[in-house]
């Protein structure tokens, strides 16, 4: 496209793209930076990096993108062959040639335009949503100069600030004035070049409230002390009330929601369920150095992984569940969710964390009523019967033996007619406490029925040393009331084309034939 139009301009204009590379200057551009090529950055600043990671230079490009403005402006110091200068750039995007165009006005000039109302290049700029002060420094921040598009975003017109009738600070909220009153202390004692206010609020004539960005530059006299101060607004009111609506929504979630920064590990939001959640205070959550420290040891690795899959480009939502640490040590089961968002013009994961321990608790408590014999608090004949089958099919996979020893207690009737079920029940669980000390973890003990139980015994070719001691152990147990019992054994080894019948049967005929020869034995076949 022809830009040599521009040449008519009398202020400079530069046509950058979306990498910032500046495709076009026209005559004055190059009149007041000396040179044209390369980045916008790099010719009005002498930065190498673009101008919106540098504190205090906000660019009104990135501003475009990232608000979805048809214009923005900004106020940066430039740098000349003169020295520098305070210009207002303003941008407007071309989506026919997917182009950025920049109107560079410079702030002296206009200053001196202004008071001597020779010149009024007003039109450049004053029809967009910014609104340009300048402020003298003193009480309430009298107005001596401000755009005519104030009318339009606080329903004021030009003289109501300019003629007194209304002071700045007047139309600052009741809860913000403090602290933008010491952000100008700060900045005017500190010198600094320019500075961005933390959002505040203005009353409108009408009344209602609107949160402004404002950004202010101080204004120096001949001497270089500051007399005054520089500065625009921009309505953020939709992006605050779309904010108050999330913070809303967030809140009022039952789920811990939290805003995490993927790229420095930083939690920037989290909700008040999160903390219960957790256990620390959201003044502790958003300070932690290592948010993944949240995470037990042995989950961390799968949270990295689906970090490190985000910063690649993943976009789409991420599920997986995983166990929290709270602040007290305790742990908590929760299934996270995870999805890719903009907050705040930079891309970060919005998480919801759905605590689901009560239910892992109640399904482990199921499963152990399933499993377990509620008697003796071991396991019952459904989990034999499984391990059986698996160790059967794992030793005709890949050769590996186990062997299988069954016991009833010796004359356990005559202990109930005598002593009443009562003893024997507490006969039953003395003994399965006592087994339990002498078996190995990986043993599998249960109930068989009855007065019954079954030991499996993986990897193991000869079961009669775990059988004697076992008998030995229980010969020992001084019961209550001065109740002694004896038991009786019966053991065997896997032997290839064994079934779950066939080695139980095998087991339980070598127990009859402990009981045939006296009892208080054991028998292996």
């Amino acid at each position: 496209m022809d830009y040599s139009a521009f040449d008519l301009i009398p202020e400079p204009v530069f046509v950058v793209d979306k990498e910032h590379k500046v495709i076009f200057a026209n005559k004055k551009a190059k009149e007041v930076y000396g040179r044209w090529e390369g980045t916008c950055y790099e010719i009005s600043h002498g930065f190498l990096k673009p101008c919106y990671e540098y504190e205090g230079h906000p660019c009104p490009v990135k501003n475009m993108q990232d608000l979805g403005l048809e214009k923005s402006g900004v106020v940066h110091i430039h740098k000349t062959p003169e020295g520098e200068r305070y210009f207002y750039v303003v941008a407007s995007y071309d989506p026919k040639e997917d182009v950025y165009i920049e109107f560079h006005v410079d702030l002296f000039d206009l200053y001196e335009s202004i008071k001597s109302y020779t010149q009024k290049p007003l039109s450049l700029f004053f029809e967009g949503p910014l609104v340009l002060f300048q402020w003298r420094k003193g009480k309430g921040w009298p107005v001596e100069f401000v755009s005519p598009n104030v009318e339009r975003l606080l329903g004021y017109t030009m003289d109501y600030f300019t003629s007194g009738k209304i002071s700045y600070a007047e139309l600052v909220h009741p809860e913000d004035i403090e602290r933008v009153a010491q952000e100008v202390q700060y900045h005017t004692e500190n010198r600094s070049s320019s500075w961005t206010h933390q959002d505040y609020r203005l009353k409108r004539k009408d009344g209602k409230y609107i949160w402004v960005l404002d950004h202010t530059i101080p204004l120096l006299d001949s001497k270089g002390e500051i007399v005054g101060y520089y500065g625009y607004l921009m309505d953020i009111t939709e992006r605050h009330e779309k904010e108050e609506l999330f913070h809303l929504l967030a809140e009022t979630n039952p789920n811990a929601v939290l805003i995490y920064d993927f790229h420095n590990n930083k939690i920037l939001y989290a909700n008040a369920n999160t903390a219960k959640l957790t256990g620390y205070s959201l003044e502790e959550l958003l300070n932690l150095e290592n948010p993944i420290e949240l995470i037990h040891p042995d989950d961390r690795d799968k949270a990295i992984e689906s970090v490190n899959k985000i910063k690649q480009g993943y976009k789409r939502p991420i599920s997986y569940y995983m166990r929290i640490l709270r602040k007290d040590g305790r742990l908590r089961y929760v299934k996270l969710t995870s999805i890719v968002t903009r907050y705040k013009g930079e891309d970060v994961s919005f998480i919801t964390l759905n605590d689901i321990t009560k239910e892992i608790r109640r399904e482990r408590k199921y499963r152990k009523l399933a499993t377990i014999d509620p008697l003796t608090k071991v396991y019952n004949r459904y989990v034999l019967f499984s391990t059986l089958e698996h160790l059967i099919e794992y030793a005709e996979r890949y050769g590996e033996t186990f062997s299988v020893i069954i016991f009833d207690i010796d004359n356990f009737k005559l202990l109930n007619d005598t002593y009443g079920h009562l003893a024997g029940d507490r006969v039953l669980r003395e003994i399965a406490k006592e087994v339990k000390k002498i078996i190995r973890r990986s043993d599998i003990f249960g109930r068989y029925g009855g007065e019954e139980f079954l030991i499996i015994l993986p990897k193991t070719k000869d079961p009669y040393p775990v059988a004697e001691k076992i008998r030995k152990a229980v010969e020992s147990i001084d019961f209550e009331k001065g109740i002694r019992v004896t038991i009786s054994l019966g053991g065997t080894v896997y032997r290839k084309g064994d079934t779950v019948d066939s080695i139980i049967n095998r087991a339980d005929e070598a127990l009859y034939l402990a009981k045939q020869s006296g009892k208080n034995q054991t028998v292996i076949l």
